[in-house]
């Protein structure tokens, strides 16, 4: 609105002008007649003249008069107009910080089948539904009882056939195989390892939400790609899994059979 009545004020202004332009320039034609007649009838008719321009110049005075209101007016609707634009301005300015600070949509539910450990050629395996999506705190505890379990089933089933040819100098009498553990010397050894390993579970490798599970430091960092990498977490899930198959394999063979873990193989 403030544009329309601006455009109309200039065109009222226009035409005022024009109309002022009529009023105070005569015609071009018949000048020199006139003025030759007023110089002969002297001073009465230069008193008379004189009161038909200061009559016909009243109303162009009035005309000036309306003409300048016209164009205040029209400055003063067009200064409203920019007040009002600079305000609309200043409004949305404002607004769009508050829109930045909107709070942001909510990440995707905890999905485990993204996680690391899914490879082929099984890929996310879990027939029985332990790892639940969106329950990223029970994953985390399936996921480091997994790590800890593959990590003692790995050095179980490496111990398992190392120790078929090598025995530590005084346990040279210790029975191979499981019958080590119901000996007198061997329960010794049994219960110092399960002490010690209660000692690393509960005070020195205990989970920190900050880390990923099973991340307990690396006191022997061989860099990439023996590092703490997406691969070698692979790797080592997968062998871990592995050797509690190993492991288990091994226990249910000695058990029914008697002999050991090489002695399975002859």
């Amino acid at each position: 609105m403030g544009k329309v009545a601006a455009v109309a004020s200039l065109g009222f202004v226009t035409c005022g002008t024009w109309q002022l332009s009529k009023a105070f320039v005569p015609a071009a034609h018949g000048v020199g007649a006139k003025d030759a007649r007023s110089a002969l009838r002297g001073a009465a008719a230069v008193e008379s003249k004189a009161d038909a321009s200061s009559s016909s110049a009243d109303p162009a005075l009035i005309s000036v008069g309306v003409l300048s209101a016209s164009a205040a007016l029209a400055a003063a609707m067009m200064a409203q107009g920019s007040r009002r634009g600079r305000v609309a301005r200043k409004a949305v300015a404002a607004a769009a910080p508050l829109a930045e600070d909107e709070v942001p949509p909510p990440p995707p539910p905890f999905d485990p089948s993204t996680q690391v450990g899914v490879t082929a050629p099984l890929g996310f395996f879990d027939p029985v539904g332990f790892a639940k999506k969106g329950d990223e705190a029970g994953f985390r505890k399936l996921r480091s009882a997994e790590i800890k379990h593959g990590r003692v089933a790995m050095m179980g089933a490496l111990g398992a056939v190392v120790q078929h040819y090598v025995q530590i100098p005084g346990f040279e009498k210790i029975p191979k195989g499981l019958g080590a553990v119901t000996s007198d010397v061997g329960s010794i050894g049994m219960i110092a390892l399960v002490l010690v390993s209660g000692v690393f579970e509960l005070v020195l490798w205990k989970d920190d939400d900050g880390k990923a599970p099973g991340d307990y430091g690396n006191p022997v960092s061989f860099g990439v790609p023996l590092g703490w990498n997406d691969d070698m977490r692979n790797r080592e899930l997968n062998n871990g899994r592995a050797a509690m198959f190993s492991v288990l394999g091994i226990i249910v063979a000695e058990l029914a059979t008697g002999k050991d873990a090489v002695q399975q193989f002859s």
